[in-house]
């Protein structure tokens, strides 16, 4: 130990003779040592676990971008040579998908976190903004690189998914054509897709999350009381029982850092993606649904005009954007928000009645023994039992 200390204690002379930092170093240690509210709980910890989901998914992206090739030729064949011939590599690449889903949920959950204990709230409306871009961000991840392995399910749910906007009128075609690079996806889709998943959007993430860190470190952490009140100092919240950040909640955020990666790893051996066979234009699969994360929106499209269900996640996206505007109340504390909290919970409990809706639309199920079949809407539809045939004995 004496041996590290000096080691590290020589580096820092070195440095320090060519170059001042204590001034860096002293601000990293005041940033650590920042005293965080006692209403601090492990939902404070999603953040950082979407930052770690997010290095894994740069990390087990870039070895398979090693053996990956996006062209229509050879890009199912590459996924499939990743999968059965490198080593290890149907373990990277489960944990590069199942990274995926579960980096969209944590931001989510992240997300509803911050909408429960008003973190959005003056003077964090920049921090909030970032963060809604940043789920979009992760949306985006999401979208462009299903099509990537270009297996049949990848293939027609980005057809259906780039034909959507189509509907729109004046600049619904047009952004058709500019998803897909032309009338169908083919080529120029998978190329444009490869470069949005692995260079645009990567580039945009960090920006963004690198500016919603800094606001974090700088603002520190929302506490519960009105946003017309004097925000408690260090030692306020020492009196009310907050912790230093450091060890404290850095504890806390190796524990579930733990626990995700366990999770991680679970799944992706357990429960692997399988891929489906080549896409093939000329052959529609039945069933085609998107990732679990599209669903909501996908169902949407059952029930109402086209336009209408293609604009509404975009207007809904664009009012969180603007959450911190829209609600003025100077209330943060939940329990004191009964009119926000419930808005909340009716678009939850909506856009989880959509997703469901979704799985289960288009499938036979049997509930309690009895076998249903829910329609393209998701609306159950008993099943006869089959007549018996003359000569045979009725049960």
């Amino acid at each position: 130990m004496n041996t590290l200390q000096n080691i590290s204690t020589s580096i820092q002379d070195w440095i320090q003779d060519r170059f001042d930092i204590r001034p860096i170093l002293d601000a990293l240690n005041k940033n650590l040592r920042k005293v965080v509210p006692p209403h601090t709980n492990f939902f404070y910890t999603l953040g950082s676990m979407a930052l770690l989901l997010f290095v894994l998914q740069v990390i087990t992206g870039l070895l398979m971008m090693v053996y990956y090739k996006p062209t229509v030729k050879d890009a199912y064949q590459s996924v499939q040579f990743i999968m059965e011939e490198v080593p290890f590599g149907w373990l990277i690449r489960q944990l590069h998908a199942w990274g995926a889903s579960l980096m969209v949920l944590i931001v989510f959950l992240h997300m509803l976190k911050t909408f429960v204990y008003g973190g959005y709230k003056r003077p964090r409306e920049i921090t909030w903004m970032a963060g809604v871009l940043l789920f979009g961000i992760v949306l985006g991840f999401g979208f462009t690189g299903y099509l990537l392995p270009w297996d049949q399910l990848a293939f027609w749910a980005t057809t259906v998914g780039t034909e959507a906007p189509g509907s729109m009128p004046v600049v619904g075609p047009l952004t058709t054509e500019w998803m897909r690079g032309g009338a169908e996806v083919g080529e120029a889709t998978l190329g444009r897709f490869f470069v949005a998943h692995v260079a645009l959007l990567p580039l945009a993430f960090i920006g963004l999350v690198s500016l919603h860190l800094l606001l974090v470190r700088i603002q520190g952490t929302a506490p519960l009381q009105r946003t017309d009140e004097p925000e408690p100092t260090g030692e306020e919240l020492k009196k009310r029982g907050g912790k230093p950040f450091f060890p404290h909640h850095v504890l806390k955020e190796a524990m579930v850092a733990y626990i995700l990666i366990g999770i991680l790893l679970t799944l992706s051996i357990l429960t692997p993606f399988h891929l489906a066979e080549p896409a093939n234009p000329f052959e529609t699969p039945q069933g085609i649904k998107p990732e679990w994360y599209f669903l909501p929106m996908f169902q949407l499209l059952k029930y109402m005009p086209e336009p209408i269900a293609v604009a509404l996640p975009g207007i809904v996206g664009l009012l969180l954007f603007l959450l911190p505007f829209i609600d003025r109340s100077p209330e943060r504390d939940p329990r004191r928000r009964p009119l926000a909290m419930g808005i909340g919970a009716a678009f939850l409990v909506i856009t989880l009645a959509l997703g469901v809706l979704g799985k289960l639309s288009d499938t036979t199920q049997t509930i309690f023994g009895i076998p249903y079949h829910f329609d393209l809407k998701g609306i159950p539809h008993s099943i006869p039992s089959p007549e018996p045939k003359a000569g045979e004995d009725t049960p």
